[in-house]
């Protein structure tokens, strides 16, 4: 309440001033900063815009206006005021800087460089100016440029954790990543709470190979944002990499409680569970995968092959029929596929179930043929000579398929 009244006192004084004055330009000037300052932004705009009225050429109250319209998210109207007050007054670098800002934000890229060179053709010592400038370059994939800026940034102001922390981002996509990882840790001693530094400084450690340094900058982020499932996600991710496979199940499924619908965590999940041998379980994620993203080859591929190591022959057929359904063209599906019914065939043998046998033999066969039509060259030579397809070699509907063939 203390605030509040002692912004309303200068509203008071200038409404009792325009009272006695209506055409003081400066009374809706300042009436409108003190509207400013309470959030009152349309009510704001209002007197700068009578105080514009009054004076066209008042270079601060367009400024002003821009910044609430800004605020307003009213972008265009915003950038249009920051041209107005420059047109009067082209030496403000506060107005080129913000003006540069607005454009960021509408995707004007080009446009807001230039704003923020300006500024700093004005102000060569602007930090925020050269940060933001490193910003948009790096928007546009300029990353050595973005660098450049970045440490014209850090040398006027050596602890500007922001500038730190963007310049890693650029030298991590510029493929430094040695010196991202050094940008992150400074960023880090100037403010140890800045958990997406941490996280990014794990990505970074990761992508060099450094797991165990990865997975301790995982756990700090997690202890300054322990509800953050792609710090779950990555920790796991790095764990698995060391080949500690529990664990990294364990952060997944801290993943998952948090975001249930990520069909990559679900998908790698289930490799490590097969890493495990605990083939059930590792199907059981592979199907949340491809409930969730069902044209996902590679977990339908890894399904098949589970099942088929479980010996439920007729529901690999079924994974790698609808991988066929999406990738039609593919002979090694095929080929695989035969294999299964081979497989089948003998447990059909077991069973003393001759029927069973000859339908197995005959969608072997059927399977081998499309293989080899697909890629005449490798498959004719693998089929001749592959154990796993053994039960149906002496058949001559098989015997057929190298009739005139070397």
């Amino acid at each position: 309440m203390q605030k509040v009244a002692s912004i309303e006192k200068p509203i008071e004084r200038g409404e009792k001033m325009i009272e006695i004055n209506p055409q003081d330009a400066q009374t809706w000037y300042e009436r409108g900063n003190a509207l400013l300052e309470m959030g009152r932004l349309p009510a704001a705009i209002e007197s700068w815009d009578k105080a514009i009225e009054l004076e066209p050429k008042f270079p601060e109250a367009w400024y002003n206006k821009g910044l609430a319209l800004r605020k307003l998210g009213q972008l265009e109207a915003a950038v249009s005021c920051y041209n107005k007050s420059l047109k009067i007054k082209p030496e403000n670098p506060e107005a080129w800087y913000n003006r540069g800002n607005v454009l960021r934000k509408l995707g004007r890229l080009s446009e807001a460089i230039a704003s923020y060179e300006r500024a700093i053709e004005l102000k060569p010592d602007y930090c925020q100016a050269w940060s933001n400038r490193g910003n948009t370059l790096a928007n546009l994939e300029k990353y050595s440029e973005a660098i450049e800026s970045y440490n014209k940034a850090v040398a006027f102001s050596a602890n500007y954790c922001e500038a730190w922390y963007n310049k890693a981002f650029a030298l991590r996509n510029s493929g430094q990543n040695a010196e991202a990882i050094a940008a992150y840790d400074k960023a880090i001693e100037l403010k140890a709470d800045l958990h997406q530094a941490w996280y990014n400084r794990g990505i970074a450690l990761a992508e060099a190979k450094l797991y165990p340094e990865a997975i301790a900058s995982y756990d700090k982020t997690l202890e300054l944002r322990p509800n953050s499932p792609e710090a779950w996600k990555k920790r796991g991710t790095a764990q698995a990499q060391l080949g500690q496979f529990a664990e990294a199940i364990a952060s997944w499924d801290k993943a998952l409680e948090l975001k249930s619908d990520d069909s990559e965590v679900w998908y790698n999940r289930g490799l490590a569970l097969a890493n495990l041998k605990h083939l059930e379980e590792a199907i059981a994620s592979w199907d949340k995968t491809v409930e969730l993203q069902p044209e996902n080859t590679e977990a339908w591929y890894n399904k098949a092959v589970a099942l088929k190591k479980l010996k439920r022959y007729a529901e690999a057929i079924v994974s790698y029929d609808k991988i066929i359904a999406l990738k039609p063209d593919d002979p090694n599906l095929y080929y695989q596929k035969a294999c299964v019914y081979a497989q089948e065939k003998q447990a059909d043998y077991q069973k003393n179930s001759p029927e069973a046998q000859a339908t197995s033999t005959t969608n072997a066969i059927e399977n081998v043929k499309k293989a080899i039509e697909l890629d005449p060259d490798k498959y004719l030579k693998m089929c001749k000579n592959d154990s796993k397809l053994h039960t149906i070699q002496k058949d001559v509907r098989f015997l057929a398929l190298f009739q005139g063939k070397q």
